[in-house]
């Protein structure tokens, strides 16, 4: 028997159609480790927003800020997995004697799926990545309205969030028969291009930071945060180290939220994706890095020149890192390494001046900066999109012609094209302000007509960790506490009026909450007391030693 000719294209071809028979399923279940590793990292954004709420907020209050973020998680996953999914890309489908399907959903929402019915679980992998998008968008809220806002509303915005405010929106945008869609297959595309946001920092970002400011508005800043002429008085976290543990997981999760969007490491056709995925990666490093930095240096000048002392503001920083991050999100895939740059200086230059705006302009008061980094930053970021777009990779990215074959594909203005998507995306920021805050605002107002948005007085001054989850976060540090009860200029008296955010409270009565659980302190210890025996229990501290009336003996014990 003759053996084969090794070198021959035949064999070759023989041996390629063996290897592919063999490993073409192998893309599909690469690509779906993929995406689920993404949304992993997504998920552990969470604990980033967590952290650093935790950090920007007072320690009286950290431990409801943690159950209220991980409700966001619970009940927006309930909501999303009712209705959001449903909503966002329920599509019938039409398919031919081929087997090829298209959609013919209408441009507003999608009406199939409910509560995951008929889902197929070729898609589970997809539910799950957009999930934690979704909950993501519920969480960036929980930082704006923090240390006010009762536990029940938190359940209820991410509810509503997340199984209707942007489930719509993501329809319009990401499905293939929404009327803004840049694959839309059921019409023609929205100003010749459809919105280009990709990645979402118009219908993640700026959806959850738009959100935040109808529910800090309509909530009202925290006691003592303005003075009667309605001056901020600072009100600085408590923990930095917290602080910056978040923003750096926050910068680690956004490796998975911009790369895993791509959905993809190989194509379809065996043909690497992997260079698109890394692109993104990419420009999430470069709008990081130059963020930061821009903020850092922006934050020096600005303190230097204010106040005569540069402050290298850690804060500042880091807010300016998010920021920049959520400039280059939506078009992360599509811009060269000095593009994405460029987009996290301008997010870094954007940070102070936003921030300062939200605070004594408007007025409101947002603990985490969420309205600055996302809303603001989210809203530059699609215009910076439909401006730095570059042709080679908008074409890599959705092709050359438009879903009807024939339209050429357009990109960014300033890289040679005609402002077709500047002019969508124009219209898509818009259409994201008002939406959401036609939506989110009735919604926050009903809930304060009913008395289910604002914590009392003398909760919010005692911190809502003793009123309602059972007690402080840190155990023992009751001196912290009564400090921040004060206030930063240890008067107890801050002449602060109702409209400004103190409603003429005397700061004596957070005084007497933590005084009553000294006392009950006290009687616990006497209970314990009284059942040991006599020997034990005359040497064992009084409760009336609590009052620091203790002294030491030679060997330096308690007596």
């Amino acid at each position: 028997m003759a053996s084969p000719d090794y070198g021959s294209t035949d064999f070759q071809e023989a041996v390629a159609a063996v290897v592919e028979a063999k490993t073409y399923n192998w893309i599909a279940d690469i690509n779906t480790s993929f995406l689920l590793t993404s949304g992993y990292l997504v998920f552990m954004m969470q604990l980033g927003f967590a952290l650093v709420t935790v950090g920007a907020i007072q320690a009286k209050s950290v431990k409801s800020v943690c159950l209220k973020n991980l409700m966001d998680v619970c009940a927006g996953g309930v909501g999303y997995f009712l209705f959001g999914y449903a909503f966002a890309y329920g599509d019938p489908q039409s398919c031919d004697e081929t087997g090829t399907c298209t959609s013919t959903g209408n441009p507003f929402i999608g009406s199939k799926m409910f509560a995951l019915h008929n889902l197929p679980e070729t898609s589970y992998q997809v539910y799950y990545f957009q999930f934690v998008f979704a909950v993501s968008t519920a969480t960036i809220v929980s930082g704006a309205v923090a240390e006010r806002v009762k536990f029940v509303a938190y359940g209820l915005y991410a509810l509503y969030l997340t199984m209707w405010v942007y489930p719509v929106l993501t329809h319009w945008v990401w499905s293939t028969s929404g009327w803004a869609s840049p694959t839309r297959t059921t019409g023609g595309l929205f100003i010749g291009s459809g919105v280009y946001d990709t990645v979402g920092s118009g219908a993640v970002h700026a959806v959850g930071g738009w959100a935040g400011l109808a529910g800090a508005m309509v909530a009202g800043p925290r006691l003592g945060r303005f003075d009667r002429d309605g001056k901020p008085r600072p009100m600085p976290g408590h923990n930095s180290v917290f602080y910056i543990a978040g923003v750096l997981l926050l910068w680690f999760g956004f490796y998975g939220f911009n790369p895993g969007t791509m959905g993809m490491i190989i194509a379809a056709d065996g043909s690497s994706f992997g260079m698109v995925v890394a692109r993104c990666a990419m420009s999430t490093t470069m709008g990081a890095c130059f963020g930061g930095c821009t903020a850092l240096l922006v934050m020096l000048c600005y303190t230097k020149l204010n106040t005569g002392h540069a402050v290298w503001d850690l804060t500042m920083s880091g807010n300016g890192a998010l920021t920049g991050m959520v400039v280059i999100t939506s078009g992360c895939a599509t811009f060269e390494p000095w593009a994405s740059a460029l987009g996290g200086i301008i997010g870094g230059l954007i940070t102070l001046p936003s921030s300062l705006f939200v605070l004594h302009v408007l007025k409101v008061d947002d603990p985490v900066d969420a309205v600055t980094i996302h809303a603001i930053g989210g809203t530059v970021g699609v215009l910076f999109y439909a401006l730095m777009a570059s042709k080679n990779y908008v074409y890599e990215l959705y092709g050359s012609t438009a879903p009807d074959g024939v339209s050429p594909r357009h990109y960014g203005w300033f890289r040679g094209d005609t402002p077709h998507v500047l002019g969508a995306n124009v219209v898509w920021c818009c259409v994201l302000f008002g939406w959401t805050m036609g939506m989110m605002y009735p919604f926050f107002w009903i809930l304060k007509k009913f008395d289910l948005l604002r914590i009392s007085r003398e909760e919010e001054l005692a911190g809502v960790d003793v009123s309602a989850h059972g007690g402080h976060a840190y155990p023992g540090m009751e001196d912290v506490y009564h400090s921040e009860l004060k206030g930063l200029d240890g008067s107890t008296d801050d002449g602060l009026d109702s409209k400004n955010g103190s409603n003429g409270i005397d700061y004596s009565l957070g005084n007497i909450r933590l005084q009553g659980q000294v006392d009950h302190l006290k009687d616990e210890v006497a209970k314990l007391t009284a059942l040991l025996p006599a020997s034990l229990s005359k040497a064992t501290a009084t409760p009336s030693k609590l009052n620091g009336s203790t002294s030491r003996d030679a060997a330096g014990m308690l007596v």
